[in-house]
């Protein structure tokens, strides 16, 4: 097992290596990722300070308070759009018929397929949300004692794994459709109103839709909450969490099995 592993590791970090060689090719484009895709966090942040200004605070909820929220938010959004990107483009791999190659070499095909392309201009979406957080934290005054940072490490190791867990699933669908629409637009609509505000400002309806259907809420709104100490529909304290990391590998375990299941119906590209 342990052989078996190195094996996986090995391969894994030859495949990242080639991907941002690739990258660095075309340096001009990072840099020009690194200018252009900032504004649209710094338009977040700036609704969210508008709304502030305009109502005093947001079902309790201070600009500080939600720039926390914010920025926790996207910082497991960069880190999905660098180990998770490929999965927007599933439909068209599909149909492409670049599942040919990954399902002939002797190794896990899912495996293959999220370490062929390391996204590295994702850093670029990861950058501003480390700023919008570390004021966020700054406005609450965060303790960075050790259990803090492994809560915080945890919240987004199962945040970026919800948000891969849904590319995945949608992605995931083109082998029954066999189309190439990845909801992809969808999906940003969806996370971004469901991260960039407190769940709490919904209906009940979508916090539970949001929370045991679809479990978005778990990605900033309960772990914050805790943070916090805001009141949630669980009553949680200190828990939301470790919760969130059990959260992210269970809904992703789930998901690949979907995967599996929709690999078993994939009929090559087709002439």
């Amino acid at each position: 097992m342990i052989s078996s592993l190195k094996h996986h590791f090995l391969v894994a970090a030859h495949l990242i290596k080639m991907s941002i060689q690739r990258t660095l090719e075309y340096p001009v484009e990072l840099i020009g990722w690194l200018f252009a895709n900032p504004l649209q966090f710094v338009l977040g942040i700036a609704t969210i300070k508008f709304v502030i200004a305009e109502f005093g605070t947001l079902n309790g909820w201070t600009f500080g308070e939600l720039a926390f929220l914010y920025g926790l938010a996207v910082i497991s959004h960069g880190l999905s759009v660098i180990f998770f990107v490929q999965t927007w483009f599933m439909g068209s791999a599909m149909l492409e018929g670049e599942f040919d190659i990954l399902m002939l070499r002797p190794m896990n095909v899912l495996f293959q397929f999220f370490f062929r392309f390391f996204y590295l201009i994702g850093i670029t979406d990861l950058i501003p949300g480390i700023v919008i957080f570390i004021y966020g934290c700054s406005q609450i005054h965060l303790v960075w004692s050790f259990i803090n940072i492994l809560m915080l490490i945890s919240v987004l190791i199962g945040a970026t794994l919800i948000r891969g867990a849904v590319f995945l699933f949608t992605g995931s669908l083109a082998f029954w459709t066999k189309s190439r629409n990845s909801f992809l637009f969808l999906n940003f609509a969806i996370f971004d109103q469901t991260t960039k505000y407190p769940l709490s400002i919904y209906p009940r309806v979508i916090q539970m839709i949001f929370t045991f259907l679809i479990p978005l809420g778990f990605i900033g709104f309960y772990p914050a909450s805790d943070f916090l100490d805001k009141g949630n529909i669980f009553n949680s304290s200190g828990t939301m969490p470790w919760v969130t990391l059990v959260v992210g590998f269970f809904v992703f375990w789930i998901v690949t099995r979907i995967f599996r299941r929709g690999l078993r119906k994939y009929e090559s590209a087709g002439t």
